[in-house]
């Protein structure tokens, strides 16, 4: 027994450190959230209050300026409010579960009404803010209120970390759940992209924090971080969840998965259909996980031969991704061959492969677009937006 207590001690005193350090970590957190958004601030408005009795004092009349000044304090009093009220909410979660209001919830209306109530602030700094609601995406029976909180704050941390004259993106697609646990459960898959400096990768695990303290001052200041612990609390409420990916030099992405509204659910059954051919196996799998994320119907073959059997009793097929070099019939034969038929002659096509010097040789048999491995798959859901899109537009 002595043995077994000598070996564990330091394993006990390891967790100990790191519990120490996490305390300390959390700590200094909040003590640059007081420092940063509250202390500075007030002393803001306070300077500001002092500025106004002296003029009242002196019956001096207050000008265009004093008028800016005071709409500043006003501002900054409002970012304090919300800021302490975000503050006693994380401090009382475990005391005072979120209470929701659920209601059904139009996904698209409500990312246009965020994004516009953005605009404004972006603007100032020519940042402009796009919104895209990829076809299929399903509606939410949530708490509209709780969720426009949610990525109001992720779309706040975006726009205060993009470059001037930078962008931010709002995309919002549904998935299907590949988990153990969520196989045929449908869900909606909200990303708030920026064009920052990106979060290092030691950042990444604590972004969800209540205090995260960003080394970069820029990103999320303005009690942003509590923002951010808010809105994945928010999302767990829903039964959802909150992460993020980030790459330096190019970006940040915080993502908020949220379960479908099960009617719109069952609508996604009716998803545009998309055809994968390709010869490689582990290829064709990833690629069919991929698509069936984006929210499409992913019917798989591994090979030209079998695309076209398949394409002979399918009556509905909404665009075809093929690879290119493919033994007996590549995917060039494969298109000049259904773009003969005139059943499959507008089908939207897109080429994989593995060289970029095909580009001609695609063109040439009526392939739409082309795209060399490996697949980025925000270039591979793009494409296939705008093709189906297309599509959608000429019918």
């Amino acid at each position: 027994m002595k043995t077994d207590i000598a070996e564990s001690s330091p394993a006990r005193v390891r967790l100990d450190v790191e519990a120490e350090r996490e305390l300390a970590r959390l700590q200094n957190g909040f003590v640059n959230t007081l420092v940063h958004d509250v202390r500075l601030p007030l002393a803001s408005i306070l300077a500001l209050l002092e500025h106004f009795d002296s003029k009242l004092c002196a019956r001096e009349p207050l000008d265009v300026e004093d008028r800016e000044l005071l709409l500043s304090a006003v501002a900054h009093a409002t970012r304090m409010r919300r800021l302490i009220d975000d503050l006693l909410e994380v401090a009382q979660q475990q005391e005072r579960p979120l209470e929701l209001k659920l209601e059904l919830t139009e996904t698209s209306a409500l990312l246009a009404e965020l994004a516009e109530s953005f605009r404004g602030e972006a603007a100032l700094r020519g940042v402009e803010i796009k919104v895209q609601t990829h076809a299929g995406t399903p509606s939410l029976i949530a708490d509209a209120r709780q969720l426009r909180r949610a990525l109001a704050h992720m779309i706040s941390c975006a726009l205060a970390a993009t470059r001037d004259g930078g962008a931010v993106q709002i995309e919002a697609q549904g998935i299907s759940g590949t988990r153990r646990g969520d196989e045929n459960r449908h869900f909606l898959l909200i990303n708030v992209s920026d064009t920052s400096d990106g979060i290092p990768p030691e950042e990444l695990p604590y972004v969800f924090d209540s205090f995260w303290q960003s080394a970069d001052q820029q990103r999320c200041g303005g009690g942003r971080s509590v923002g951010l612990a808010v809105a994945k609390r928010i999302a767990a409420a829903h039964g959802g969840n909150v992460a993020v990916r980030s790459q330096r030099g190019v970006g940040a992405t915080y993502s908020i998965v949220l379960p479908a509204h099960v009617e719109q659910a069952q609508m996604m059954c009716d998803a545009p259909r998309v055809l994968i051919v390709e010869d490689t196996p582990d290829l064709l799998v990833l690629l069919g996980k991929l698509v069936e994320r984006m929210g499409y119907e992913a019917m798989t073959v591994d090979s030209a031969a079998r695309a076209l059997e398949l394409l002979a009793r399918e009556p509905q097929i909404d665009l075809l991704l093929t690879d290119w070099a493919m033994p007996e019939v590549s995917g060039g034969e494969l298109i000049a061959t259904l773009r003969s038929e005139p059943r499959w002659r507008e089908l939207p096509t897109i080429v994989l492969t593995g060289h970029d010097d095909v580009a001609r040789d695609a063109a040439a048999v009526g392939c739409d677009r082309f795209l060399v491995k490996p697949i980025l798959r925000d270039e591979l859901q793009q494409a296939i937006a705008e093709l189906l899109a297309q599509k959608s537009a000429q019918m």
